[in-house]
Formats: structure tokens, sequence, C-alpha cells
């Protein structure tokens, strides 16, 4: 029986090296890239209401961070990336995710480098909460009829352009650093919407993010 069990294992261990050295073999197209750095965001409706309702600003700057894998046909890529956000003004806080379907190619070269232009569409969600300062009352007002906070949520349809500069890559299974410029915008003008609750004329805004980021990027 444990010749018969030395055999066994010995026939799975050469069929794993066999499977694993064809693997090695088999290159897909594929690139994947991890990402972060700053965000600045422009919602100029929704800050005009909060200064003049002495309620803060909405935050303009934040840090983000991501991911994305695309297949290659030649030098045209054709994948997906989600990211998220986080960006604080004070104590007015607005968090961000999004999905973007996107087509980039690496068609410009110089040197060393590639020069990668991207346009995707995709879904952009956010909360947005705005702390209340100078509150007074009982704790059963505030569960009541007065809130210390003001929680909000905006969803749209967005297009998203970036150019990301790639260092040349031969080598299909080692990271190599990379780093992006883009830019962010609703599609169409979109409602803040109260959580939980109706309201009337509410603002609405084409939301914009303007990023900056660096990045870890494999495969070419």
């Amino acid at each position: 029986m444990k010749y018969t069990i030395s055999l066994l294992f010995l026939f799975w261990v050469s069929a794993l090296r066999a499977q694993q050295d064809t693997v090695r073999k088999i290159r897909l197209p594929l690139e994947v890239i991890y990402f972060g750095g700053v965000q600045f965001n422009n919602a100029s409706n929704l800050n005009r209401i909060l200064k003049q309702e002495g309620a803060g600003k909405f935050p303009g700057f934040g840090w983000n961070a991501g991911a994305g894998i695309a297949y290659r046909i030649k030098q045209t890529l054709i994948g997906g990336s989600f990211s998220l956000s986080t960006n604080s003004k004070k104590d007015n806080i607005l968090n961000t995710g999004d999905f973007v379907l996107h087509v980039a190619s690496n068609a410009v070269r110089a040197g060393n480098f590639i020069l990668s232009p991207q346009l995707g569409v995709g879904v952009q969600w956010s909360t947005f909460t705005i702390q209340k300062h100078g509150q007074s009352g009982s704790f059963d007002d505030f569960l009541d009829s007065n809130s210390n906070q003001t929680q909000m949520e905006y969803n749209a349809a967005i297009v998203d352009f970036n150019i990301t500069l790639k260092s040349m890559n031969k080598n299909r299974t080692v990271f190599y650093p990379e780093c992006r410029v883009g830019y962010k915008s609703a599609i169409t003008k979109n409602e803040w919407k109260l959580i939980g609750t109706k309201a009337t004329d509410v603002p609405t805004d084409r939301l914009g993010n303007l990023y900056l980021q660096l990045a870890w990027g494999i495969g070419r």
C-alpha cells in the first residue's frame, strides 16, 4: 500500500509541475494596475448653499485608491477599474466610490516609456455628511426633532479620461511604477438627496473629480 501511495504522490507532483510549466508558458495579454493618490472635488452649487447657510464647505481635497485590469488586443486595452476616495473639510466628510469600463492604448511610445490615454464610462456613488455645531437640547430632542448631522447621497453616470505614463516592461511578472492624471465628471446634473427623508428644492450638481495618482502595473 505504501508503495502505491508513494507512486500516486510522485505522479501528482509530476502532474503539478507539468501544469505549472504550462501556466508559465501561457501568458495572457493582461494588464493589472494598483493605484493611489490625491483627488480634488468640485460641486459648485452645493458648496454655494453650504456657505450661505453657514454649514462649512464642500471637501475639495482628499485621497483615493483603487485597482484595475484590462485585456490587451495588440496595442488596445479593454478593461475596468474601481476606486474609493475619502475627503473631509473640518467635520464635513465626502466618501465616493466608482466603477468604470474603459478603452486605452499603448501605441504612443517614447524611448523606454509609454504614454497611454484612456477613456471610460461608469457609475459613481457618493455620501456626504455635514456635522452641525452649536446645537442644544435634550437627548430626546436629538432623537426626535433636532439633528446634529445631515447626510445626503449622490449617484451619477460618469465619464472618465486619464493619461498614464508607463515604463517599458518586457518581463510580465514584475511590477513597475507608473503615474497618471485624469478627470471624472458626471454626465448630467444630479440631485443631492437627503438620506432617509424627502426634501424639496434640493441642489443639483455635475460632480467633478480631478485626480493625480502613483501606481504599480504589471503586464504589457
